[in-house]
């Protein structure tokens, strides 16, 4: 019976084992991702709402096992719809993050390190603790941090993808090839937001209107800085050059100084992936560099920047791109034929971008750039015959005149090497270059035409410095296409090579050439006499003033006659010039410029 009792039991236990035994269940009328949520599921079929508006998979979709069971709750994970910890820099700026290790994809997209601040639980390095050696790996690098991002230090990844540190080789880089100093030694810290937001404020309000820097759209830069997708070494240049012409803080002239070397150092060592925005970097750190008196790097540098420009083919118009990025490249590559003309100083062996390679076309108007508005301009080449269209643009003007500097200068270097059996040709080159002065002049609409009353209307305009540069930069070509005929001066013909000239063709030469510095002068005295006072300005503005009180000088001591200025005139006149010099004192090269020695002792260099 025991036996027989057993067999039964167990019987019992298997039928009841077997599913098709079993009642029928009632069908769930929750899925899956609402039981997890503790969420209501309105149980509609084959997708609920929930899921539906959430995007997960519901459980009613599964036609094989649309039951609800223990195995596929265990098994059942919701996705993540926030990140665990977002980085420091996407919360200092309130940015989403996406949590991804070793960087999120903001820092990713931007550049720039991804620190994560450390929770209860985990205790992390602090980035000032982090080994520097070459070893770092990017797990080491990944660890939290629980420095700020405005105090956090950069690394950056060499080709084989590891990371320096401050100390690694690559920060100890000086680009003038000196021994670094104790303050290139240390961690290189980025800027915080407010300084960044200063830059953008002074450099917009400031310095963009400065021909050089009139590449960059505004609307589009800060569009893609509070994307997160502003690139690293761009943002390090703005910083760099805006704090060395404008005061923003204590300190932040040298720290800028910092951030230009950081900047060359990211750029030259990534030389073989040449893009449009290391070549803005390159303009201005070349522009600092000059700025700074370091020319030698800045000569160098343009090499760089003209192969990434040829190499992108810059020169050349690209009809796929929108009219934004087409005119920003033009402007961009404006810029650098502007700095190499006054880099090789009108010497053809250091010509790096002859004007016959430019095929694009000039700059348009402000007004288009800033809001988008195709405009179709003319060419550099050739000289126009014809007046210019009252739709011209400022910046157009100034590169076309820089351009005629140029010739003008390639002209004079010439002449000074030509044998003197040859120089019965210099007549006719002079008259040349002289016309086409003349036709840039005549050919000016009304409202650029220099007047005292058209400089009162730019006063208070951002587009003052290019209208007082055209007419300042017009009259220097006339003072260095005439004064190789200032007997004594250093860029003057020898006397026996004037002597084959025509005495009264020299004549008019001189007087035209004291004629143009002195009304030069004169420029310079209703700029003094704004209310607005002096924009910010190249240093082309301070190098003309020093050339125009020069030859003054010149001409008082060596033909007062013919200059018919008495001693207090010119007294007077050089005091003038040496106030405008001063405009850009605070900078290294103008300094040079207005030292008292060059001044004082301009009447006794000749």
């Amino acid at each position: 019976m025991v036996a027989a009792d057993t067999a039964a039991e167990v019987a019992a236990d298997a039928a009841a084992a077997d599913p098709s035994n079993r009642p029928p269940k009632k069908s769930s009328q929750t899925c899956i991702p609402c039981r997890v949520r503790k969420v209501r599921c309105d149980g509609r079929r084959d997708v609920c709402q929930n899921c539906e508006r959430l995007g997960f998979t519901c459980s009613f979709q599964d036609a094989a096992s649309p039951n609800l069971d223990s195995e596929s709750l265990t098994n059942f994970t919701l996705p993540r719809r926030r990140v665990r910890l977002a980085c420091a820099n996407c919360h200092s700026r309130k940015a989403r993050c996406s949590g991804e290790t070793p960087k999120c994809a903001r820092c990713q997209a931007q550049g720039i390190e991804c620190v994560y601040k450390p929770t209860k639980r985990s205790g992390g390095l602090s980035s000032a603790s982090q080994p520097t050696h070459q070893g770092t790996t990017d797990s080491e690098l990944e660890s939290v941090s629980s420095e700020p991002p405005e105090k956090r230090v950069m690394t950056t990844k060499d080709n084989q993808g590891s990371h320096h540190g401050p100390q690694g080789p690559d920060h100890g880089y000086e680009p003038n090839g000196a021994a670094p100093t104790a303050s290139s030694r240390e961690p290189f810290v980025f800027p915080d937001e407010a300084l960044i937001q200063r830059t953008f404020n002074n450099f917009f309000r400031h310095i963009h209107h400065v021909p050089t820097f009139s590449f960059l759209h505004r609307a589009s830069l800060m569009q893609r800085y509070h994307a997160g997708m502003m690139d690293k070494a761009l943002l390090l240049a703005l910083v760099g050059i805006t704090s060395l012409l404008m005061d923003l803080g204590p300190g932040t002239r040298e720290y800028g100084a910092r951030c230009i070397d950081e900047c060359q150092t990211m750029v030259l060592q990534d030389l073989e992936n040449p893009s449009t925005i290391k070549i803005q970097a390159l303009v201005l750190i070349m522009k600092h560099r000059m700025l700074s008196r370091k020319f030698t790097t800045a000569f160098m540098l343009a090499a760089t920047a003209a192969r990434f420009a040829y190499a992108l083919r810059l020169n050349y118009e690209n009809p796929n791109l929108c009219f934004l990025a087409r005119e920003s490249r033009r402007r961009l590559m404006w810029a650098l034929l502007t700095i190499d003309s006054s880099i090789n100083g009108g010497c053809s062996d250091f010509t790096l971008m002859p004007s016959e390679s430019m095929h694009i076309q000039l700059p348009c108007t402000e007004r288009n750039f800033e809001f988008d508005l195709p405009q179709v301009t003319e060419y550099l080449r050739p000289v126009p015959t014809r007046p210019f269209p009252d739709d011209v643009g400022s910046l157009a003007l100034h590169v076309r005149l820089l351009w005629m500097r140029s010739r003008v200068l390639y002209c004079t270097k010439n002449v000074l090497g030509m044998p003197e059996s040859e120089l019965a040709q210099l007549p006719e080159l002079v008259k040349v270059l002289s016309e086409e002065l003349t036709g840039f002049n005549d050919h000016l609409p009304a409202s650029f035409k220099f007047s005292e009353s058209n400089l009162q209307l730019r006063a208070y305009s951002p587009r003052l410095c290019v209208y007082i540069m055209i007419h300042v930069w017009w009259r220097q070509c006339y003072c260095d296409l005439y004064r190789m005929f200032l007997v004594g001066l250093k860029e003057a013909l020898p006397q026996s090579g004037l002597t084959r000239l025509d005495p009264s063709f020299v004549s008019y030469c001189v007087r035209q050439c004291y004629e143009h510095a002195l009304a030069m002068a004169d420029i310079f005295k209703l700029v003094l006499s704004l209310d607005g006072g002096l924009p910010v300005t190249d240093l082309d503005l301070p190098a003309c003033a020093y050339q125009c009180a020069r030859i003054i000088y010149f001409g008082y001591q060596a033909n007062p006659g013919d200059i018919g200025l008495t001693s207090n005139q010119v007294h007077e006149i050089g005091t003038r010039c040496l106030t405008i010099a001063k405009s850009m004192e605070h900078v290294p090269a103008g300094a040079s410029i207005v030292s008292y020695d060059s001044w004082d002792h301009l009447i006794t260099l000749y």
